[in-house]
Formats: C-alpha cells, sequence, structure tokens
C-alpha cells in the first residue's frame, strides 16, 4: 500500500484511515504538513504479520478513548531504523535512533518520527508471545538497544525473516515464526535481567522467573526453591505472585521443555540425535520419563513423532519433484 498514487492533499487522510483499520483509534500529526507520503509492505508467516513502514515525519497518539474492545489484541514488536523513534509507553519512555521496542496495542502510547518514518512491525497475538516470556505487561514500553548482545540477532533474523518468509512453505514458517517469537521473549527477558525496575511488581516477578527457568531449561531436577534463590526472594513469594498472574511456574517449565523437544525431534539438524539425548538436553531425568510426559502432552511418543516428521519431510521434498516431472 502506497499513497503515491493518491492526490497530494488526500494523503495523510488515506494513511490515518489505512492506519486505523489496522491498529485501531489514533491521533495524527503531520510533522511537515507538506508533501506527506507514506508506504506499508504487508507479508504474515504463520501467526505473524509483518510490515515494513516508511514515510514523512509524523506522530502517532493512542489515548484511552482511543481503546475498544474490539481492537486486535496483539503486541507489537518495533524494529526501529537508524532515525530517531521517539516512544512514550508506559513507565518508559526513549528517544534515539535504532533498537527494538514492545508495544501493547491494547494500552495508550505515543509514538512520533521526526526524522521520518522507517521501521518494522511484527504483531504477536497475545497468547503466543505471552507463552514465551509469560505476563508482559511489565515489559510494555521496553527496548532493546544495539548494545543489547541479543539485539544483531534478532534484527538479522527479522530481516532475514522477512526476506524469505513468503517463500516457505506453512510447516517452515511455522518453525521459523516460533523461532522469531523466543528470540523476541529471550531479548526482553534479558534487558529486563540486566535493568530491571526499581520496584518490580508481581508481573515483572514472575517474567524474571521465567527468564531464568528458560536460560537453564536443561537442567535437571531444577526446582522452584531454585527459582527463588536466584531472584533473591522466598518460595512463598514467587509461589504468591505467580498465583497471581494465573502462572504455574513448575507446569509452564514443563511445557516449554515438551515444547523445545519437538522442536528438536521436528528439526532436520537433529536427526542424528538420539531420542535418549534430547531428552537429556532438554531437562528430563530419563527417556522413559521423557516419553511418557511427551505421549500425554501430543499423543504420539517422541520415536512416532521423530518418524512422521520424517515422513511429512519427504513428502514434500518429492512433491516439488514431482510436479517437475509432470
Amino acid at each position: 500500500m502506497s499513497t503515491d498514487e493518491v492526490p497530494i492533499g488526500a494523503r495523510f487522510d488515506y494513511w490515518i484511515d489505512a492506519c486505523r483499520s489496522m491498529f485501531g483509534g489514533f491521533e495524527f500529526v503531520d510533522v511537515e504538513r507538506k508533501g506527506f507520503h507514506a508506504a506499508l509492505n504487508m507479508l504474515t508467516v504463520d501467526n505473524l504479520a509483518i510490515g515494513h513502514y516508511v514515510g514523512t515525519p509524523h506522530a502517532m497518539n493512542r489515548t484511552k478513548s482511543h481503546i475498544r474492545s474490539s481492537d486486535n489484541d496483539t503486541y507489537l514488536v518495533i524494529l526501529a531504523s537508524e532515525r530517531v523513534f521517539n516512544l512514550k509507553h508506559g513507565r518508559y519512555c526513549r528517544s534515539n535512533p535504532g533498537g527494538i521496542s514492545l508495544m501493547d496495542n491494547t494500552q495508550p502510547f505515543l509514538g512520533a518520527h521526526p526524522e521520518g518514518l522507517d521501521i518494522i512491525n511484527v504483531f504477536i497475538p497475545r497468547a503466543v508471545l505471552e507463552r514465551a516470556v509469560g505476563p508482559a505487561r511489565s515489559l510494555t514500553g521496553l527496548s532493546i538497544d544495539a548494545t543489547q548482545t541479543s539485539y544483531p540477532i534478532i534484527a538479522s533474523y527479522l530481516a532475514t525473516l522477512i526476506k524469505h518468509g513468503g517463500t516457505l512453505d506453512p510447516e517452515r514458517q511455522a518453525r521459523m515464526a516460533a523461532v522469531a517469537v523466543d528470540l523476541i521473549a529471550a531479548g526482553f527477558s534479558e534487558k529486563l535481567q540486566s535493568d530491571p525496575p526499581r520496584s518490580l511488581s508481581g508481573a515483572a516477578i514472575v517474567t524474571r522467573a521465567q527468564a531464568f527457568i528458560t536460560k537453564h531449561i536443561g537442567v535437571e531436577g531444577l526446582s522452584i526453591n531454585d527459582v527463588a534463590a536466584a531472584l533473591n526472594i522466598s518460595v512463598r513469594r514467587l509461589q504468591e505472585v505467580a498465583s497471581a498472574e494465573n502462572i504455574a511456574l513448575m507446569d509452564w517449565m514443563w511445557e516449554r521443555r515438551l515444547q523445545l523437544a519437538r522442536t528438536k525431534l521436528a528439526d532436520p539438524g537433529h536427526l542424528s540425535l538420539p531420542v535418549g539425548l534430547i531428552a537429556y538436553q532438554c531437562g528430563f531425568a530419563s527417556q522413559a520419563h521423557f516419553s511418557r510426559r511427551f505421549k500425554e502432552r501430543f499423543g504420539q511418543t517422541p520415536t512416532e513423532y521423530k518418524a512422521a516428521s520424517s515422513v511429512t519431510r519427504a513428502a514434500q521434498t518429492m512433491r516439488p519433484a514431482l510436479s517437475a516431472s509432470r
């Protein structure tokens, strides 16, 4: 979508209508008030919607009065260019070029592009991101800057996904989208751990706990006591705040281990790994324990799932060859 074919005088209103149809209500300000133009390219990769936005300087202000219950219940991850991006959202403010910011479309925020718009937006369903990072309210408005270790990894991966995501089959799209979400979640968890707020809310404590679990997911015997000790709080306090956020941390840990194991079993790069080694890498005490939990969760044993994934990949590989032969 582009304003290039729209009469100059109507371009800004055209852009406002287009953005409101995707984001919901906003107040818009055309900073230059002359020669406005903007363009948007959208790509869908599994459950992620990715957009590249470019345009002349303008600002968007989303207030409480604009938010409706029917608005998209998504988180918005913004990968900014080297142009200054001003953001005020929750308790966080930023005004600098580059970086990756997390925004919640169901909360007010102000975003301004005084040097021109050039950003990549990744729309992530709320349930998808919170499965990876836990309650994300404490992260709203937080930004990963270019000095953080995870920044170039996330930025490079998203750029590659945008370039090639449209050429992938549905199964690969699902895997690549899941990796993108995990990278983004890890980046924001790392940021929160390295620079936590002075007064941590319950949601922030749970987020830090989940980040610790994710980092040590392969440690056999990891317990709630270990997590509480790492956060320097009591087990009782950790359980209280997790309960208030409707999170059972140990159940969450086992689900993450199972999801990680399923990804490894389906990955061609791990084809030669024995099932027992994958179980060990994902923190299971024994292959029998792993097999029982895996079958309870996914309806197949790990061995059956690995074999079925291999058959699916082989069928997908043969399909283009058969088409070519015809």
